[in-house]
C-alpha cells in the first residue's frame, strides 16, 4: 500500500503565524490605545478631584478665624458646601465628600490632623490649616477591558485621589467696608492708640460723617460701585487691589440703618434680604457693663447661633431673624475697615486722597434705630500690621500675598 503525500506550497505554512502575529498586533494596538484613553480620562478624573478637594480645602480654611466655638462644624460645612458644587466623572455627578472624613483640621502645616470630632472644644480654636482629600472610585478603563479579554485576567475599574491644604494668610486684595477707623491723636503703629477689646463709638449724623471714632469713606473706584447701603447689605467693596487711599464721603446715608442691622439678622415687618452673621447677640452699655472685650462671648453665641436679644431695644417694628436663620449665615460683623487720620480726613476737600495706614478688624456690636441718636458700637480687634498675624480675627475675599503682604488674612492653599 502506497501514501500519497501533498506538499503545500512554502509561502502557505506561514499563513497560520501570520495570522496569530496579526491578531497579537491588534490586542496591541488596542492596548496601546486604551492605554491612551485611560490616560486622558485619568488626567480628568485628576484635574476634576483637584479643583473639588483645592474648593473644599479654601471654604473650610475661611471659617478658621478664632471667632467662633463652632468654627470646626462651620468649616466642615463650608468645605464639603463648595467642593461638591464640582462635577466629577467626566462632569456627569457631584463629588463625593462625607462628613467627619474627608476634611481635618491641624495647627500646623505638617502636623497631626484629626476630623472636628476627634478635637475638644479649646483645640478647636487653635486649628489653621485645613485639609480636604476626596475620591472617585469605579472609572472605567479601556485597556483593562482588552486586557479581561485574556484568559485568566480579571482586573476591576480605577480610583482617583486628590488632596489639598488651604490656610489664612495675608492679601494684597481684600473686600472693605467703607467705615474708617480713626486713629488716636499722636499714636504710631501697628494699633495706632486702639487695645485689643477696646469699644468704638460713633453715631450717624444726616449729613456725611459720624460722629465718633469713625468715619464713612469713599474707596478708589467708587463710581463703579454699588451705593453704599447696598455694600454694607453685600460683602463690601471687593476692587480693593493694593488700594492704599480713601476720600471722604458726601451725602445722606440714614438709609444705611436697614443694611446695618440685616447684618445682625435685625429686619422690618418686610423681612430678611441679605445673610445675617452666625449670631445676632447685641452688646451694649446695658448688658455688657465691662464696655470691652465681648468677643469671647461672641464666640461663643456664634456657636449657638443666639439671636438678636432686644439689647437695645429698637422702636418702629424690629424683628429678630430665627436661630435657623443665623445658623445658615455667614461672617457678617467681623468686618475689615481702613485706619486713618480722621483729622486730615476732616480738613481736606472730597476729592483729596488721604492714606490708609492698615487695616483695621473690628467687631459690629449693636444694630441702631435711629441713626442720629443711637450710638453705633464697635469692639477693635486688631490691625493688619500686627506682626502676629493669629491676632487679626478678620477674614475676607482677595488675593494671597505671601508674609509680606499686609492686607486682611483670606484663603490661601499651601499644598
Amino acid at each position: 500500500m502506497s501514501r500519497h503525500f501533498r506538499h503545500r506550497p512554502a509561502g502557505t505554512r506561514q499563513h497560520g503565524a501570520v495570522a496569530v502575529a496579526f491578531i497579537l498586533m491588534i490586542v496591541l494596538l488596542l492596548g496601546f490605545v486604551g492605554l491612551v484613553v485611560d490616560s486622558a480620562r485619568l488626567f480628568v478624573s485628576k484635574t476634576e478631584l483637584q479643583n473639588a478637594a483645592d474648593s473644599c480645602a479654601l471654604a473650610a480654611a475661611a471659617s478658621l478665624t478664632g471667632a467662633n466655638t463652632e468654627q470646626l462644624t462651620q468649616a466642615e460645612n463650608w468645605g464639603i458646601t463648595a467642593g461638591t458644587r464640582n462635577l466629577v466623572g467626566m462632569q456627569a455627578s457631584a463629588v463625593a465628600i462625607p462628613v467627619n472624613s474627608a476634611v481635618a483640621f491641624s495647627r500646623t502645616l505638617n502636623g497631626s490632623y484629626a476630623t472636628k470630632d476627634a478635637i475638644s472644644g479649646a483645640e478647636a480654636l487653635e486649628m489653621k490649616f485645613a485639609r480636604c482629600r476626596v475620591i472617585e472610585a469605579g472609572i472605567p478603563s479601556a485597556l483593562i477591558q482588552v486586557l479581561n479579554a485574556l484568559p485568566g485576567v480579571s482586573i476591576g475599574p480605577g480610583t482617583a485621589r486628590a488632596e489639598a491644604v488651604a490656610t489664612l494668610a495675608p492679601s494684597v486684595s481684600n473686600c472693605a467696608l467703607p467705615l474708617a477707623v480713626c486713629k488716636k491723636k499722636d499714636s504710631s503703629p501697628p494699633h495706632f492708640g486702639y487695645e485689643r477689646g477696646e469699644w468704638m463709638q460713633g453715631r450717624w449724623s444726616p449729613g456725611s460723617e459720624t460722629t465718633g471714632t469713625y468715619k464713612w469713606v469713599k474707596f478708589p473706584g467708587y463710581a463703579n460701585t454699588p451705593d453704599l447701603d447696598a455694600l454694607i447689605k453685600g460683602s463690601g467693596q471687593c476692587d480693593l487691589n493694593n488700594t492704599s487711599t480713601v476720600r471722604t464721603h458726601e451725602g445722606q446715608i440714614n438709609s444705611l440703618v436697614d443694611a446695618w442691622n440685616w447684618r445682625f439678622g435685625v429686619h422690618k415687618n418686610s423681612g430678611q434680604t441679605s445673610p445675617p452673621d452666625l449670631t445676632g447677640y447685641a452688646y451694649t452699655k446695658s448688658n455688657w457693663l465691662s464696655e470691652r472685650d465681648a468677643f469671647d462671648d461672641f464666640k461663643a453665641r456664634r456657636g449657638t447661633n443666639d439671636p438678636w436679644n432686644n439689647q437695645p431695644s429698637l422702636s418702629g417694628g424690629w424683628n429678630a431673624s430665627t436661630r435657623a436663620q443665623h445658623q445658615a449665615g455667614g461672617d457678617r460683623r467681623l468686618v475689615v475697615g481702613p485706619i486713618v487720620d480722621c483729622e486730615v480726613l476732616s480738613k481736606v476737600s472730597p476729592q483729596t486722597d488721604v492714606p490708609i495706614l492698615a487695616w483695621a478688624c473690628y467687631l459690629m456690636l449693636n444694630p441702631v434705630a435711629n441713626p442720629t441718636n443711637d450710638w453705633m458700637g464697635l469692639e477693635y480687634r486688631g490691625s493688619s500690621l500686627d506682626p502676629i498675624p493669629e491676632r487679626f480675627n478678620c477674614v475676607t475675599s482677595g488675593l494671597p500675598g505671601g508674609p509680606t503682604a499686609g492686607g486682611p488674612k483670606v484663603p490661601t492653599l499651601v499644598q
